[in-house]
C-alpha cells in the first residue's frame, strides 16, 4: 500500500514528537538488532526462548522483513530511534506484529501514539488485529485503551506466558 508523503506529515505535525519512517533495506541488520534489544526484558522474564523475537535469528527476521505484504517502521521520538513496528496487510485485516518501544522509552506515551500513527497510515483497513501476552498488564491497557478487544482462544506458551489476540474494528 502506497502511502502519501502529504499524509506522514499532517500526522506528524498532529502527533508532535513521535514519528514512523519505514526502515530501509540497508538498514535491516540494525533493525534486527534493535529487536533483540526491545525484546530482552520479556525474554529474560519469561524465559522464552522458542518464541521470543530476542532469539530470532537474522535470516528469519530477514525473511519476515522481505515480506511484501509487511511494512516495517522506526518509531522516532525526538528524532532517535524509540521502538518500531511491523505491519502486515492480511485479506481479511491489517496485523500488527513486532511492535515495541526500547526500555529507556517506555512510559511516555511514545507507544499509543505510534498505534495512533498506525492506524493513520491505513485508512482503508476495516480491521486492525495483534497478539500479547497476558502477564502484561501495561500492554493490555494500552491496546484497550485505543480500543482494541480481546477475541479467540487464549494460547498458553509456559506457567509463566500466555499469548492473547485483540481486534479493532473499524466504523
Amino acid at each position: 500500500m502506497q502511502i502519501s508523503s502529504a499524509v506522514i506529515f499532517v500526522l506528524e505535525d498532529i502527533m508532535g514528537n513521535v514519528r514512523l519512517v519505514k526502515i530501509k533495506k540497508c538498514e535491516i541488520f540494525r533493525a534486527w538488532r534493535l529487536q533483540r534489544k526491545g525484546f530482552r526484558e520479556t525474554l529474560e522474564k519469561y524465559q522464552d526462548y522458542k518464541t521470543s523475537p530476542a532469539t530470532e535469528n537474522f535470516i528469519k527476521f530477514y525473511l519476515k522483513f522481505a515480506n511484501k505484504a509487511a511494512d516495517n517502521y522506526r518509531v522516532l521520538y525526538n528524532g532517535k530511534t524509540a521502538g518500531a513496528l511491523c505491519i502486515v496487510s492480511k485479506p481479511d485485516c491489517i496485523w500488527l506484529g513486532r511492535f515495541y518501544i526500547l526500555p529507556e522509552y517506555r512510559n511516555k506515551g511514545i507507544g499509543q501514539q505510534a498505534l495512533i500513527l498506525a492506524e493513520h497510515l491505513y485508512p482503508a483497513a476495516l480491521r486492525w488485529r495483534l497478539d500479547t501476552i497476558l502477564e502484561e498488564k501495561n500492554n493490555i491497557h494500552l491496546y484497550e485503551k485505543l480500543g482494541y478487544r480481546e477475541y479467540g482462544e487464549h494460547k498458553r506458551i509456559s506457567d509463566k506466558m500466555t499469548i492473547i489476540n485483540y481486534e479493532k474494528e473499524i466504523e
